[in-house]
């Protein structure tokens, strides 16, 4: 009997990536209907509010409309004032190079009122508060699949660890908490891993935590999961369903894992004193290009920004790669992991030895160039039109289009995943059974 596993990546605003990729493989279904297709959904950041939305049980041309309204954007990304940057913590935010740039505080109430203009199951009499307002571990009745599991994932500001938040009251990956589970609400836990340090949000997510048949209720913080690295949440979903279904044989998980985009300049700075001339060739070639990151100094605000942005991506994707190797130890391309993830990166032009913009963008260069230097926090309604238009550029079905993440490996040679989005959708309907 197939396992299914549904992991979101983070990525603020480019989480609408997600929604419209499930639109596409499953057509515009209400969030339960999608949950009780998977087994385990695990998220982080960005993807943790999509999955907030699945459970508000919102139609996926509703959620997508979500990301799409600048007014909603604004309540999630609520930027600091100028009295507020003026705090000691905040204050380095005044340069405009490093800094928090949007109150931790704002967001919890912004994702609050725009949860609670779309809730519905009150109404219909499922639930008798706010989901925002619902334990995770009363959300698997609520969707109307009492086995699924439901983990979203947070970083424990003062235990400086991973921290993972479950629907699943008895995992096993919890044994040695000696029985004790602490219930966190959905909004606690989606404010908790949506909370980018450093050049984000200005202070850890402030969350109530509460021992399930105790008296043991307090406050405490959290960061965005993916300091943990969990910005790709996918190991942590295997390993939460392998040790909680002792008896499934591994080649029975299929595994369908979101991005949100993943990239950028091409990353040739130890070009420059090749021992290879083509090498240097390519270096000399692409100095004032920029589509190439040529400048091989350093700084110590360039070393913060960094570190500070590091935790969001991991061009790589080691975390797949891990996943993959555990189910598939052969490494052999059959398992049903699932990699979709457009991938924003410049190809090497051989006979010029110049980057130049994928095919899809070819008449359209600086719009590529502007999708490769937005952050996670688009807010300004041109800036999310960049992401809908690599949306369409990506999720097409046939002629050519932005490529998809490969999971290990070269498209030229032995790899790993699926150069494309169309042949990443056949792979999982093809072994997902969709």
């Amino acid at each position: 009997m197939p396992y299914k596993i549904l992991s979101l990546d983070g990525g603020g605003s480019w989480a609408m990536i997600q929604a419209k990729v499930l639109k596409d493989l499953y057509g515009d279904i209400r969030g339960h209907q999608l949950l009780k297709e998977f087994d385990l959904v695990i998220a982080n950041s960005g993807g943790s509010l999509v999955l907030a939305t699945l459970c508000n049980d919102m139609l996926l041309s509703e959620i997508i409309s979500v990301f799409e309204d600048e007014n909603q954007r604004k309540q999630v990304f609520s930027k600091l004032s100028f009295w507020e940057k003026l705090n000691l913590r905040n204050i380095t935010s005044l340069t405009s190079v490093l800094g928090p740039k949007y109150s931790t505080k704002r967001k919890l109430s912004g994702l609050k009122s725009v949860f609670n203009k779309y809730d519905g199951l009150i109404k219909q009499g499922k639930t008798t508060k706010s989901i925002i307002e619902t334990p995770l571990n009363e959300l698997p009745a609520i969707i109307g699949k009492a086995d699924l599991q439901i983990v979203i994932v947070g970083f424990d500001y003062f235990k400086q660890r991973a921290s993972f938040f479950r629907s699943n009251t008895k995992s096993r990956t919890d044994v040695f908490s000696n029985g004790k589970f602490y219930q966190v609400t959905l909004g606690d836990a989606i404010h908790s891993s949506s909370n980018a340090p450093v050049n984000y949000f200005d202070s850890p997510a402030e969350i109530n935590i509460s021992l399930l048949g105790g008296n043991d209720k307090r406050k405490t913080w959290y960061w965005d999961g993916a300091v943990s690295g969990f910005n790709n949440p996918i190991l942590g979903g295997l390993i939460e369903a392998i040790t909680n279904n002792l008896t499934i044989p591994l080649s029975e998980y299929k595994i369908l894992s979101l991005g949100t985009g993943t990239g950028g300049q091409a990353i040739i700075a130890d070009y420059q004193n090749s021992t290879d001339p083509r090498i240097a060739a390519i270096y000399q070639k692409n100095i004032n290009n920029k589509l190439a990151l040529t400048d091989n100094h350093s700084s110590f605000i360039a070393d913060i920004q960094k570190m500070s942005t590091s935790i969001l991506g991991d061009p790589p994707d080691s975390a797949s790669f891990i996943a993959y190797s555990i189910i598939d130890p052969s490494l052999s391309n059959n398992a049903c992991i699932v990699r979709i993830n457009p991938c924003i990166k410049p190809i090497l032009n051989t006979d010029t030895l110049l980057f130049e913009a994928p095919s899809v963008y070819h008449n359209n260069q600086q719009d590529f160039i502007k999708l490769m230097d937005l952050d996670m926090d688009a807010v300004a309604n041109d800036e999310v039109a960049l992401i809908q238009q690599l949306c369409d550029k990506f999720i097409v079905n046939g002629g050519i289009c932005l490529p998809n993440q490969l999971i290990r490996g070269d498209e030229s040679g032995l790899h790993l995943g699926d150069a494309t989005y169309r042949e990443a959708k056949a792979r999982w309907q093809g072994c997902a059974g969709n």
